[in-house]
């Protein structure tokens, strides 16, 4: 069996820049360690499988090369946008995707009859209050204690899973570090979340809130390109916090990289929704 793929890069800006994802429409009956398989066979992250579902307008899964997740930021922004593309909806709408994490809103956004960006919900924001060793954190990012603005509250932040924001006083610090892995994975285990979410409020657009680079390497992601879920929370985070005041953001991220990206966040009463524009860079078949 053949199953026709489409590789999309969610987040970008450009053909070259975001988050790559596979997805799947009209989805065969296909095994779990099939569709592991095509994650595998197109080197990406995670492939968004749609099915029809009783529960909601649309059902998806989600595969990376070794396990099924229960949900995906950056697949979620390249399946629907691509859908969008494809025909599947006539203009600004909302609809819904049933996912392992349960039945969760998403909303296509049109502007001038022609997509532009899909935005998803995500879990309600949670804060935990921390213990931070600054030194031992900029031992990880190599770089040093005085480059760290610790006037930021020491707190980790969640819209799904947590991460450790990191704010540096300046773009040059952000783009100069060369982390140390292990000790951030070690650092991740001890206080207890997925990454560090490292920013300056310099940034290369002006429209933009700040440029981020995040460190996953508790999940075998040493460098995430541009990540939906730690820019929902970081957001979140600085919102609460009263560091920044305003409701709708631009995140930069994976400039530093060559995958230049732009997260789209909007901060609401009991709400966070994530999102952006996403690419088209391949299709194939691939044999199951």
């Amino acid at each position: 069996m053949k199953v026709h793929v489409k590789k999309v890069n969610a987040f970008a800006e450009s053909i070259n820049g975001g988050n790559p994802a596979g997805v799947v429409f009209d989805s065969p009956d296909l095994t779990d360690e099939q569709m592991k398989h095509v994650s595998k066979v197109l080197k990406v992250s995670e492939t968004a499988f749609v099915f029809p579902s009783k529960k909601a307008d649309y059902r998806v899964r989600f595969f990376s090369p070794t396990v099924e997740v229960d949900l995906c930021g950056h697949a979620t922004i390249a399946t629907f946008f691509t859908m969008a593309l494809n025909g599947f909806f006539d203009g600004t709408c909302r609809v819904t995707q049933e996912t392992k994490a349960g039945v969760l809103p998403v909303h296509i956004l049109f502007f001038d009859n022609e997509i532009d960006k899909v935005m998803m919900t995500q879990s309600r924001p949670i804060y935990k209050n921390i213990h931070l060793d600054i030194s031992k954190l900029a031992g990880s990012l190599k770089i040093k204690p005085e480059d760290i603005d610790n006037s930021l509250p020491n707190q980790i932040a969640s819209t799904g899973l947590f991460t450790l924001p990191v704010c540096v006083r300046s773009f040059d610090i952000l783009k100069r570090m060369k982390p140390d892995f292990v000790k951030i994975k070690n650092l991740c285990k001890k206080i207890g979340v997925g990454s560090f979410h490292v920013f300056t409020f310099e940034t290369v657009e002006p429209r933009s809130v700040y440029h981020a680079r995040n460190f996953a390497p508790i999940y075998g992601v040493n460098e995430d390109p541009v990540t939906g879920t730690a820019n929902g929370a970081v957001c979140c985070y600085l919102v609460k916090n009263g560091i920044i005041h305003e409701k709708n953001f631009v995140c930069e991220q994976g400039d530093i990289i060559g995958k230049s990206g732009r997260v789209f966040v909007e901060v609401g009463r009991g709400f966070v929704r994530v999102g952006g524009k996403a690419r088209v860079v391949e299709e194939k078949e691939i044999k199951v």
